[in-house]
């Protein structure tokens, strides 16, 4: 089995129970709507139907519930009630959590990785992928993550500041989800919430095979084999905004796009969540940066490939 990133929830759980329990007409559920402001698709094959249409629901459950904290596409979510008031008190476990990921990864990125962007994106945006100087300056005023104020009590803004977790919540979210179904049996599969987690092993006794593409769309130039691993790929291009065309990923110290070293960079670790902030900020640096990075993130392997085809691993 191989998959491509993005746009698609799948879960396939080949393992989870015995094949052949029931007759195939009666295997497996699939549920499809919208998650993360994108179109979802989330199947479970290899177990009867009713265990898979109960552990769907619980995947479904989970996956409204941290929507609810961290989406942009939503006004009941924490995130949008934090970036319009620029306080919120008592943030969730899960919340904190996250922001603790965010510290992390922002601090062995040099600052490349950081949600604080979010108002050079809304700029880009209302400029049809386009930024004059003034609203670039002003914008870049308000960024950087160690003006965030984070503790058990409440995360506060700087005023004009604003979060965006869309360069990690998506590793985070299938992080909860493979940690949910584990605990309801799941020894073996894939599960991907934008990002993909592999538990155990494949049918055929081999890691879970994993393609790497630039766009949902692409075909996959390369492919991984993945045993409770979860791999996030990263492409400058992989979303435009506006008319021009702007690549979706702001370099935070200067404001504009990633420039175009790399056409993808797929990373390999444990946590999701881990995977998805370090791709995002490797986009942003130089080979010798991204070398840098590989060597200070324990259990993480990094898949560069370039513009021209060219593909280099560390």
């Amino acid at each position: 089995m191989s998959l491509t990133r993005r746009r698609f929830i799948t879960i396939t759980a080949g393992c989870l129970l015995t094949a052949g329990t029931a007759g195939a007409a009666n295997m497996g559920a699939r549920w499809q709507g919208v998650a993360l402001g994108a179109h979802a698709d989330l199947r479970l094959v290899g177990l009867p139907a009713q265990e898979a249409e109960s552990l769907i629901v619980l995947a479904r459950a989970e996956i409204e519930r941290l929507e609810q904290l961290f989406s942009l596409y939503r006004d009941d979510s924490a995130l949008v009630r934090l970036n319009a008031t620029g306080m919120l008190d008592g943030p969730s476990a899960d919340l904190l959590e996250l922001c603790s990921h965010v510290s992390s990864i922002h601090a062995v990125s040099d600052g490349l990785f950081d949600p604080t962007i979010q108002p050079l994106w809304s700029a880009y945006a209302r400029g049809n992928g386009v930024i004059d100087k003034n609203a670039l300056k002003a914008a870049r005023a308000v960024v950087g993550w160690d003006k965030v104020e984070v503790s058990a009590g409440r995360i506060r803004l700087r005023p004009g500041a604003a979060l965006t977790f869309n360069g990690i919540a998506q590793g985070f979210i299938t992080d909860k989800v493979v940690a949910l179904l584990k605990s309801q049996g799941l020894e073996a599969g894939l599960v991907s919430v934008g990002e993909i987690a592999a538990v155990g092993t494949s049918p055929s006794g081999d890691g879970w095979e994993v393609g790497l593409a630039e766009h949902e769309d692409d075909a996959a130039r390369t492919s991984i084999r993945l045993r409770d691993q979860a791999v996030a790929t990263s492409s400058p291009r992989g979303t435009l905004i506006g008319e021009s065309q702007t690549g979706h990923i702001l370099n935070p110290r200067t404001g504009v796009p990633a420039a175009s070293n790399w056409s993808r960079v797929s990373v390999v670790h444990r946590l999701a969540a881990v995977a998805d902030g370090l791709s995002t900020a490797a986009v942003l640096m130089s080979e010798e940066e991204v070398r840098r990075l590989a060597g200070e993130i324990s259990g993480a392997s990094f898949t560069v490939a370039t513009p021209s085809g060219g593909e280099f691993s560390i």
